[in-house]
């Protein structure tokens, strides 16, 4: 009596292998590709500084966010000349304009702008904007102008 010993392996199609194999080689793609193409970290970003924007304008920016449920954008500055500052403030019918690097897009109206009270260097401020048309939103870079002075690359979280 011959025995035979046939080893039970379940039959898988070559084509079902050849499937199993491009999924998960899809998948290896899509996380390569979520690791380096992430949007930069606004989080951790700096804020960059314009030395010639800061004397002019009294002011240093150091921050830029979507807030509102996206419709609002936060600009926030530190106040190192109070008096150039004051003028910026006053200046509500040419306040800075935000434009985004991501796609056309771009906002200056300045839904709030404190008035009427003195301000002090060292101190932090904001102005907020009307996010017109989502110009602006998270993770992207946004460039601040302001008549010919312009800062670029600022983080908007």
């Amino acid at each position: 009596m011959v025995l035979s010993l046939r080893v039970l392996r379940p039959s898988v199609p070559t084509a079902l292998r050849a499937v199993a194999v491009l999924v998960v080689a899809l998948l290896v793609c899509l996380l390569a590709r979520n690791l380096l193409l992430t949007p930069a970290d606004a989080t951790t970003a700096s804020v960059p500084q314009n030395a010639t924007m800061e004397a002019q304008l009294g002011i240093r920016f150091s921050r830029v966010a979507v807030v509102g449920d996206g419709g609002l954008v936060t600009v926030t500055y530190v106040v190192l000349d109070a008096e150039k500052a004051q003028q910026l403030q006053a200046s509500q019918a040419h306040p800075p304009v935000l434009s985004s690097e991501s796609r056309k897009g771009s906002t200056s109206r300045v839904s709030l702008m404190k008035q009427g009270h003195s301000l002090r260097a060292g101190q932090t401020y904001y102005l907020v904007y009307e996010n017109t048309r989502g110009a602006l939103r998270h993770g992207e870079r946004v460039t601040i102008t302001d008549g010919a002075l312009r800062l670029a690359h600022v983080p908007v979280l």
